[in-house]
């Protein structure tokens, strides 16, 4: 027997009509609803990561953050007392090397002085001259605040480095820079004092 076009189209018709049917009756079955219902972690909700991605609440860390210039001085001022509990060791420094390489050096520079690719299309404010009395002034303390806070134009790296990580980086602030801008500075003052000396005798 055969069958015509029509009939052929219209039991085309009435199968697509059938399976139009059938999908739109299955959304009454349970499984209608399994992305809802499936577990799904809510904003606030998730649990905090341990270190070294997350940001601690203790351990000489301010938290909350300081909102306003003062409050940041403020704390600024306070973490002055948290000392260093990672020794300066061979080690230590040579790790924090290894971070000043990754995070830092773009834009202070190989020798500190705030001269890296970066760092020389800053105007103001430019990034500081590690070598200088204003940074190695600062106790360890406050300078894991800065590198823990960020200021200004610098960004903060308590995400990039856990604490320890960021001990050792302050191990190697110290070791690496402030010497050679030190005696800079004294041969600097001795020049001045002879050129002062030669003027007020001509």
């Amino acid at each position: 027997m055969r069958v015509s076009y029509y009939q052929a189209n219209h039991q085309h018709k009435l199968i697509a009509l059938l399976l139009l049917g059938a999908a739109a009756s299955a959304w009454g079955f349970p499984w209608n609803q399994d992305m809802v219902d499936q577990p799904s972690a809510k904003p606030q909700e998730s649990v905090t990561p341990s270190e070294p991605n997350a940001v601690p609440i203790e351990g000489g860390e301010t938290l909350p953050a300081p909102t306003t210039e003062r409050e940041i001085f403020a704390a600024k001022d306070a973490a002055a007392t948290i000392p260093n509990p990672v020794p300066a060791t061979v080690e230590s420094v040579a790790r924090g090397a290894s971070f000043y390489q990754t995070h830092c050096w773009v834009c202070h520079g190989e020798h500190g002085r705030g001269d890296g690719p970066v760092g020389v299309k800053f105007v103001d404010p430019s990034p500081v001259d590690l070598n200088e009395n204003h940074t190695q002034d600062q106790t360890d303390g406050q300078l894991f605040f800065t590198i823990t806070r960020g200021r200004v134009a610098m960004p903060f790296y308590r995400d990039a480095l856990n604490q320890r990580e960021r001990w050792d980086l302050i191990n190697f602030i110290r070791d690496r820079f402030g010497k050679e801008s030190g005696e800079e500075m004294k041969n600097s003052s001795d020049k001045k004092l002879v050129a002062k000396n030669l003027s007020d005798r001509q």
